[in-house]
């Protein structure tokens, strides 16, 4: 993902495709039966089939108490109401995973993950316009009286919230990737554009490019640091949260920088469009979770730590 930002890839690609991997083939990978895994994985590993992770909702975002869409079960299998926006790949999805309540009465313990195939009655999708990342495919997923079978839970019934933070593991850790080598990119492009000008022998303009390399570097020893425990096979919340958090704001403070740093070139597009970069860049903030999610995350594990005999 690193190499593929590195080498100019847009940035919207690259946010699709890690919504596609991370959160999506990533934890039906986890948690899927074999018959779910026969019918999806070949398809979504090839590329012929795109997946979509479902959980922000119209209302109330993607807290779990007021998660309002419903699942219940009926004959062959459940019905789902509810819906959902904010959607990666929503509208090129051929499955998505979809968190509902499926328990009201034990909270967000009662919360489980279905896949959802494109095709299922009920199922309506709605593309919708975003500012930046264009190409990221956004949609609505509308739900009514949509009927699914009864193969369709991923995990447990009920064990929904686990499903989720294993796509967040996932998601969290690597999704930025891809992003942390656009950011080097912009900034080597910018550098030449400087260097043919001889604005690189200013020192405001040096300590910018310091500053911004020191931002990076640090971002990437976080983001290895919790790709490696994925690699171990544990799904760190915290880590991922602090890569996230850090990765995130990195990433968008380098595109302010280049955006300043090219001034007017950057703002007609030239050498780089710095003016889109800032766009596409200021989503990192609130995708997979807003700063201030992964902030209570890291602060929970910081007191239990600081707490311990």
């Amino acid at each position: 993902m690193e190499a593929l930002g590195h080498g100019g890839a847009d940035r919207g690609w690259l946010f699709a495709l890690g919504a596609h991997w991370f959160g999506c083939c990533a934890p039906l990978s986890r948690h899927a039966t074999p018959s779910q895994r026969a019918t999806w994985e070949p398809g979504l590993h090839d590329g012929s089939l795109v997946g979509a992770l479902a959980v922000t909702e119209p209302s109330g975002g993607s807290s779990f108490d007021g998660m309002a869409t419903a699942a219940r079960h009926v004959d062959g299998g459940f019905r789902l109401d509810g819906s959902k926006t904010l959607v990666t790949n929503a509208p090129d999805a051929d499955v998505l995973l979809v968190l509902a309540r499926q328990f009201p009465e034990r909270g967000p313990l009662g919360l489980t993950m279905f896949v959802v195939p494109r095709t299922a009655p009920g199922l309506t999708i709605r593309p919708i316009a975003t500012t930046g990342l264009p190409g990221a495919p956004m949609g609505d997923v509308v739900m009514q009286d949509c009927h699914i079978g009864l193969d369709a839970t991923l995990g447990a019934p009920g064990a929904g919230l686990r499903v989720f933070q294993s796509a967040m593991a996932w998601e969290r850790t690597l999704l930025l990737a891809g992003f942390l080598g656009a950011a080097e990119h912009d900034l080597a492009r910018a550098a030449h554009a400087l260097a043919d000008r001889n604005a690189l022998g200013h020192q405001a303009v040096t300590h910018r490019f310091a500053r911004m390399h020191l931002r990076l570097a640090a971002a990437r020893h976080l983001l290895h640091d919790a790709a490696r425990k994925l690699d171990a096979g544990r799904e760190d919340i915290t880590a991922a949260a602090m890569a996230k958090l850090v990765t995130s704001e990195a990433v968008v403070e380098c595109a302010r920088d280049v955006a300043h740093l090219l001034a007017g070139a950057g703002w007609r597009g030239a050498p780089l469009d710095a003016v889109a970069a800032v766009a596409d860049t200021m989503g990192t903030l609130f995708a997979s979770g807003t700063s201030e999610v992964q902030l209570d995350l890291i602060a929970r594990h910081t007191l239990a730590v600081a707490r311990r005999p």
